[in-house]
């Protein structure tokens, strides 16, 4: 990676970090409905395609809105609706391109994936292209980013993917920008590892369990405590991470395509989150990590 990309890169990455930090804090007020986080990824190219992502809580699919102001500045903003609806992706195109966004936008569901490659990234992205998402005051579904339509050059296309985390099933968004042709998004099974932490959401937490530690236990030691309880209990099946991740904190990885893998009560129990109401789910792995490892 050349040294202007890996600046933008770092640079993409200190504002979501910066927003990170102002959603915690508003969090502590009360429950927020929107966070942003960075995509992992790995090798040079996806990594000059500066993948941004924004999720929302609960998995409604989002609405959207968009303006063009006198100076070429294309507003988009996305609101929460109904969960369970698919978003209008060819009308978000149609509008897009009317202002003059190059883009093509495409949904995938939980499980999948676009095939790739679709087309050549481009990895001298001007700086302003597109801003960093912010959330919209006074109104906590909804989020704006905008994008700049004098900056694009012929040929190429503003790639945006909504998706569903595969995960915590929060809705997401990616930008990729790639020069011409570009594919059309073919679904496919999604085989890529997917980066966790070894902290829970703090919008996820398993306050149903009283305070009750997993790390470290069994499978057999943990179910017993969550009958007694009555809570019903659920599997993500995980394995420690294939190579060095970013984070140090992000030791294992869950594959969509294993989550129906068996679990045996000999598995190891790392940590423990509660994504709907008495429900428990345990993140579960054959084999631990250790930081040694990485």
């Amino acid at each position: 990676m050349n040294g202007s990309l890996a600046g933008f890169e770092e640079r993409r990455l200190a504002e979501l970090k910066e927003h990170v930090a102002a959603r915690a804090a508003a969090g502590r007020v009360r429950r927020p409905r929107r966070r942003i986080v960075l995509a992992v990824a790995t090798g040079a190219a996806v990594a000059a395609a500066s993948v941004v992502t924004v999720s929302s809580i609960g998995g409604a699919a989002p609405a959207y809105a968009v303006t063009k102001d006198s100076d070429g500045i294309v507003h988009v903003t996305v609101r929460d609706t109904v969960l369970g609806d698919v978003p209008d992706v060819k009308g978000l195109t149609r509008q897009l391109q009317s202002l003059d966004v190059p883009a093509i936008v495409d949904y995938v569901p939980a499980g999948q994936k676009c095939k790739e490659p679709r087309g050549a990234i481009v990895t001298d992205i001007p700086r302003d292209l597109y801003h960093t998402p912010t959330n919209i005051p006074g109104d906590p579904g909804a989020w704006q980013m905008q994008i700049d339509t004098k900056l694009f050059k012929p040929d190429q296309t503003f790639v945006w993917t909504l998706y569903v985390d595969p995960v915590n099933g929060w809705n997401g968004t990616s930008t990729i920008l790639m020069r011409d042709p570009v594919a059309p998004c073919e679904l496919v099974p999604d085989d890529r590892p997917h980066y966790l932490a070894r902290t829970p959401s703090p919008w996820l937490k398993a306050t149903s369990l009283g305070g009750y530690q997993v790390k470290g236990k069994t499978v057999g030691e943990v179910l017993p405590e969550i009958d007694k309880r009555g809570l019903e209990v659920t599997y993500l099946v995980t394995e420690p991470a294939p190579d060095k991740p970013r984070d140090p904190d992000m030791l294992y990885v869950m594959y969509s395509t294993k989550q129906n893998t068996p679990v045996g009560n000999d598995w190891s129990v790392w940590q423990a989150d509660e994504p709907a109401k008495g429900v428990i789910r345990l993140y579960v792995t054959q084999k631990p990590a250790t930081p040694q490892q990485h």
